[in-house]
């Protein structure tokens, strides 16, 4: 039986003004992490071959990006012959599960009641649809909550 996956501590810094995984991580990062998460392991050398046919870059830029990605814990290094080999740490889904938990804990922490209302109000205004799942959700954790107490 696998291991239990230990969460990731890690500050993020929330550019909101960015998509997707760009919100954590700088654009050099995310284009690497998604690489590694569509083709692992891989060495700096593969990674920087697939990332200078769109863009001019360095390969000591790559490989010192891929270091710090390994330090921060979101990539595991192994030796292999005389280069390492790079593959992520977490699934894309678990990185964004991840991700998601920290910012909403941190939001919680110092906000509380205010962090829920608006929740609620963001997601009642785009589409009663989203709204309805909330509330369908919610209702589900009720449920299991209250069958893990008994």
């Amino acid at each position: 039986m696998p291991e239990p996956r230990k969460p990731i501590k890690r500050l993020i810094n929330l550019k909101t003004s960015r998509k997707g995984i760009r919100q954590v991580l700088g654009d050099l990062e995310a284009d690497i992490m998604e690489l590694l998460w569509k083709s692992s392991p891989a060495s700096v050398r593969e990674i920087h071959g697939k990332l200078a046919k769109k863009r001019s870059i360095a390969y000591t830029t790559v490989m010192t990006v891929m270091s710090r990605l390994a330090e921060k814990g979101l990539l595991r290094r192994e030796h292999h012959g005389r280069a390492y080999l790079y593959s992520p740490t977490q699934s894309r889904e678990e990185f964004c599960s991840d991700t998601i938990s920290t910012v909403m804990t941190g939001l919680l922490g110092g906000f509380g009641e205010p962090v829920l209302s608006h929740f609620v109000d963001t997601v009642g205004s785009k589409d009663r649809k989203n709204l309805d799942e909330l509330i369908r959700l919610v209702e589900a954790k009720k449920r299991n909550t209250e069958k893990s107490a008994t």
